[in-house]
């Protein structure tokens, strides 16, 4: 059987949007701030389209953008939930570890390098989309799909060994996978449920969740 990735490309581009969504806020943040005195209006002159496309069509782009991811994540995120609750694979954590911490390096890694751009200057733009366009491809076939600083506001993401028996033996095959669940206080020996959602990659959703739903 193909193996193949789960994820629809819209919601994989929603999911690397949202990822930058910090570094958008301040890109917008600055770039208003620092040509503050070129937001008043200016008629529909072609020199008026030409200022506001130089200094702020990239402000624009990013809310566009932005607006987008959040509206394509609210969705993806509203029907795997529904459909883990509903018919996701019961299985039992064995060993667990924490990659919250995933979040940080990413932001170092990926997002602060653009912070001080200025976004009227192509000699600036270009490089950020390029190097966006390189982090895109490398970013929604990898497990860095689930590093979202964004979604890790409300979820954590795990690293866990589990297994898909929940009635442990000493010949129980174990398997390892990276989760992504709201419960930031998954302990060894939880048993949640789960939706596949990439190679090793999965939704989870507690029991105590549902039950207290």
């Amino acid at each position: 059987m193909a193996r193949k990735n789960r994820l629809k490309i819209p919601v994989r581009f929603s999911l690397f949007i949202s990822s930058y969504f910090p570094l958008f806020l301040i890109l917008i943040f600055r770039q208003l701030y620092t040509y503050n005195n070129y937001l008043h209006w200016g008629g529909f002159s072609g020199q008026a389209i030409l200022q506001f496309i130089k200094y702020f069509g990239m402000v624009t782009l990013f809310i566009i953008l932005s607006f987008y991811s959040f509206v394509g994540l609210y969705f993806f995120m509203k029907n795997i939930k529904n459909k883990t609750q509903s018919d996701g694979d019961k299985i039992k954590v064995t060993d667990i570890e924490n990659k919250n911490n995933e979040s940080i390096t990413y932001l170092f890694t990926y997002v602060i390098p653009f912070v001080f751009q200025d976004l009227s200057d192509w000699n600036h733009v270009v490089p950020i989309f390029i190097l966006m366009t390189v982090a895109y491809f490398i970013y929604v076939n990898s497990s860095l799909i689930l590093i979202n600083p964004t979604l890790n506001w409300k979820y954590s993401l795990f690293s866990i060994e589990y297994n898909d028996n929940l009635i442990q033996t000493d010949n129980s095959d174990k398997k390892r996978c990276m989760i992504m669940i709201k419960n930031p206080f998954l302990e060894e020996g939880d048993v949640i449920k789960v939706r596949k959602i990439g190679h090793k990659l999965y939704y989870a959703t507690s029991i105590k969740e549902e039950t207290n739903e």
